[in-house]
């Protein structure tokens, strides 16, 4: 922990208590191994940060009172998280749990878990799928980071469900990312191409505008082909880091065809981090740092500039 992260309703007068089963106070006595009159770093989640100054402390019981930092860095009032809002197919257990702590290290505005054609059912109904447990991770993550704002959190039973759900949130000036692997296009044309009637083919490559989105994506279906995107480099996405960007990425199965297709036809393009197939926390976590790259939003303002090379004149 990096900053010890308080609930809003744990205040009362500006102080606070930790009882002996919390993390928190665990924390506090044998990792920061503090004693009264000391003071750490806390916040309110998704508010304040400041520090917390120690009044007592006994083998039960810690009491501190927490004290607002006068300056802010979110003068807008906002959360400051960069307005990344990631569709995740719902991956297995332990993965979820690895990908709620980095996202919310990594800083993003909404993580929506959804169901998907070839990842198992059941893990929708999984423990780590409560909601208490995945804010636990959430602020977690938010700790190590040493933040207070933790991403919002959505669910849905399928993709169409999602765009059924949340699809009137998509705006039109907003960016859009469906994460993919090249060569699975191909792999799965190949072993569902005996399900499909004889004047059906795939065709990939549908160039992009200059909106980002595709040409033919609101008529995906069109005598007998379907249509998916050229798949693009995702270290080439024009995100400057103040639009709103959605980024899909599936879980260890990937996404099905005709998942592919409703992302297409939503206006998602195409993008790949490589040929090989990452594990899927590997994936998000991969991704999300490359769009954050990408944008700048990580430039603070003082970097040293970059040393350049120049040929040798003799």
């Amino acid at each position: 922990m990096n900053i010890i992260l308080l609930r809003k309703e744990e205040l009362s007068a500006g102080n606070f208590s930790f009882i002996k089963t919390d993390e928190r106070f665990s924390h506090i006595k044998k990792v920061l191994k503090l004693g009264v009159g000391a003071a750490f770093k806390a916040g309110i989640i998704d508010g304040e940060k400041g520090m917390a100054e120690i009044i007592s402390f006994s083998d039960a019981l810690l009491t501190a009172r927490f004290t607002a930092a006068e300056n802010t860095d979110r003068k807008d009032g906002g959360s400051g998280l960069p307005p990344i809002r990631l569709i995740l197919g719902f991956p297995r257990p332990i993965q979820l749990r690895r990908i709620l702590r980095d996202v919310a290290g990594l800083g993003i505005e909404a993580l929506y878990l959804t169901g998907t054609e070839l990842g198992e059912k059941s893990y929708l109904q999984a423990d780590i799928a409560a909601e208490t447990e995945i804010e636990r991770l959430l602020i977690d993550g938010c700790s190590q980071a040493g933040d207070t704002h933790i991403p919002k959190v959505y669910r849905a039973y399928s993709v169409r469900h999602f765009f059924e759900r949340y699809g009137d949130t998509i705006r039109p000036e907003h960016l859009r990312a469906a994460l993919d692997v090249p060569f699975q296009l191909e792999q799965e044309h190949n072993s569902n191409s005996h399900n499909q009637r004889n004047d059906t083919r795939i065709e990939v490559g549908i160039e992009r505008n200059a909106s980002n989105t595709c040409n033919e994506c609101n008529d995906i279906e069109r005598a007998g082909t379907l249509r998916l995107p050229a798949m693009y480099p995702l270290p080439q996405l024009p995100w400057d880091g103040r639009q709103t960007l959605w980024l899909a990425v599936g879980n260890e199965r990937g996404w099905s065809l005709n998942e592919r297709l409703l992302f297409a036809k939503k206006q998602f393009a195409a993008y790949t981090i490589g040929q090989r197939i990452l594990r899927t926390e590997t994936a998000v976590t991969s991704a999300i740092a490359v769009c954050l790259a990408v944008s700048g939003v990580w430039n603070t303002g003082n970097t040293e500039p970059r040393l350049t090379v120049t040929a040798d004149p003799r």
